[in-house]
């Protein structure tokens, strides 16, 4: 009910921002483009913010960040490599049949297509500095946080949880002004390979992930799944598993699932990057629909924000059953 209710709620603000500029209220796409990019920076810096300043969490990485550590990097590389296996095969099976050129159903992230940059401008050359500038500043506000939250005291009283939440909301509302300037068809957008193609392999890719930290830690294949199969969604899969019986391994998940959802932040750039910029939702994991969705955004272009979001959403749905199930496999 918790999925449902956070997905309600983050499509009320998309397409709130849709419809600010049906009823065209919206500002210029310049300073639509520019309001998100200031939002994004309160939303990092808060999170750095919040990840320096959290003694309880510095605690709980020194007992378990080494296996937290180990779920969240196995969990991305499996799905980076998965999404990659995945469109490989896709294209294989194209040039075989000889349908390439299918309509609304060919892949977006195809070579074929000319490489999303930051804003959904096309580009053809290689990236270099000028692509990464952008990330590069967001990384930055990222460290000024966590440095700020590391040398002031600890702020007890402050619930991060509404102001990111606020913020967050904030920067879907504009994503949502975003995508309906851009002039897309939310129909055929949805209607494209991708949207089934990504989740799926990120489900392979962050099991099969599991099941590597399982037999590199001498964990039974349950907990091992079970750590993976947050896909990122940190408040939630860290509380399923402790309310279960086993504190240690939650705050294991919890960290693993925080750090995979940090580490995410930093490949995002790059991946979008890449041959296979759609690698970049894989890595954003459940919170590809949330957290993650702006920066994805901002590097593979408008044309990624319903697959990113219809990625995110599935997963979340998928975490209250499968960390569970998993688990209790023992």
């Amino acid at each position: 009910m918790e999925a449902f209710l956070q997905i309600a709620v983050l499509i009320a603000f998309l397409a709130g921002g849709a419809i600010l500029f049906r009823l065209r209220l919206a500002p210029s796409p310049h300073a639509t483009d520019l309001l998100i990019k200031m939002v994004l920076w309160v939303l990092l810096s808060v999170m750095g913010f919040r990840l320096g300043n959290s003694r309880e969490l510095s605690s709980r990485l020194a007992e378990i960040g080494l296996l937290a550590a180990g779920v969240a990097v196995f969990a991305l590389a499996g799905t980076v490599i998965a999404i990659r296996v995945a469109y490989d095969v896709l294209d294989g099976i194209r040039r075989f049949s000889g349908s390439a050129a299918a309509g609304p159903m060919m892949s977006a992230d195809s070579e074929s297509i000319a490489h999303p940059a930051v804003g959904g401008k096309a580009h053809a050359a290689a990236p270099g500095w000028r692509h990464f500038k952008g990330p590069a500043v967001l990384l930055g506000v990222v460290i000024l946080g966590l440095v700020l939250g590391v040398i002031l005291p600890e702020w007890r009283g402050v619930d991060y949880g509404s102001v990111t939440g606020w913020v967050l909301n904030a920067l879907l509302f504009m994503i949502g002004v975003q995508f309906a300037q851009s002039g897309l068809s939310l129909k055929t957008a949805f209607a494209r390979i991708d949207t089934i193609l990504v989740p799926a392999a990120t489900v392979v890719g962050s099991l099969a992930g599991g099941l590597a930290v399982a037999a590199v830690f001498g964990l039974s294949v349950g907990k091992g799944l079970s750590l993976s199969a947050g896909f990122g969604w940190y408040s939630l899969s860290g509380v399923l598993i402790a309310d279960m019986g086993d504190a240690a391994l939650g705050s294991a998940a919890f960290l693993a699932n925080m750090l995979r959802e940090a580490i995410a932040l930093l490949l995002i750039p790059i991946l979008a990057a890449s041959k296979r910029p759609y690698t970049a939702i894989g890595a954003g994991g459940a919170t590809a629909m949330d957290v993650t969705l702006p920066l994805i955004e901002q590097c593979a272009g408008p044309a990624s924000v319903p697959v990113s979001f219809a990625s995110g959403a599935m997963l979340s749905l998928l975490v209250p059953v499968l960390v569970p199930l998993f688990y209790r496999l023992g």
